[in-house]
């Protein structure tokens, strides 16, 4: 079996179950085994659906309790949509100090090898944001996104942003919210002035919470 890596921060308890991929890493509940080995990229069969309708954390497989932690970049912090379903919140906050894609700002998705896999639900904005938030909720609920499920966020009971394995920085946040806030301002002009409005909206409360991350 391989061996956890050294450089990795303390698994929480219902990781130690998990098994290690060959590079030291645990791999998540949600991860798809292809030819005997873990491809972090896509999700097994019915993964979003078995998480939700049986109450399954993401990243550990076991049962949730009454908070749902939810790790999402800036932008669908704006919306307040996931194209996941939710954590626990000390299983969630491993995987934003841990992953190497949430970790490593300048980390591409490889997309080599994906074809006839099925992309997430809804419009996947296809960039690294820089900073992933862990947002903390007591409520969300499932919606047809016509391409698939997606998870509409309640409001939040914990906020935190990370930015390189630890909290991020308010200037870190405004650069990742400001690089990826026009990618969500075109897909509202599709729906014309009522859209673009109702993203103004949105935009201002989600300034608002940042600025009382930070009070």
């Amino acid at each position: 079996m391989t061996e956890y890596r050294s450089d990795l921060p303390a698994r929480p308890p219902r990781f130690l179950k998990l098994p290690i991929d060959e590079r030291g890493f645990p791999v998540p509940w949600f991860v798809a085994w292809i030819d005997g080995k873990p491809d972090f990229r896509v999700v097994r069969e019915r993964g979003v659906y078995t998480a939700f309708n049986q109450g399954l954390c993401w990243l550990c497989g076991e049962r949730r309790g009454v908070y749902h932690a939810f790790v999402v970049g800036p932008m669908c912090g704006i919306n307040r949509v996931s194209s996941e379903p939710p954590s626990h919140r000390e299983c969630a906050e491993y995987a934003v100090r841990a992953c190497p894609f949430l970790t490593r700002p300048l980390a591409v998705r490889n997309e080599h090898g994906l074809d006839g896999t099925k992309e997430p639900a809804g419009l996947m904005i296809k960039r690294n944001p820089g900073v992933a938030l862990l947002w903390v909720t007591k409520s969300f609920r499932p919606f047809n996104a016509g391409n698939g499920v997606l998870f509409k966020i309640g409001e939040p009971t914990e906020l935190r942003f990370y930015a390189k394995g630890r909290e991020a920085t308010f200037d870190e946040i405004n650069a990742s919210v400001n690089s990826g806030f026009p990618h969500l301002e075109l897909a509202a002009s599709q729906d014309g002035p009522a859209g673009r409005a109702a993203l103004k909206r949105q935009r201002a409360q989600f300034d608002k919470l940042i600025a009382e991350c930070f009070a």
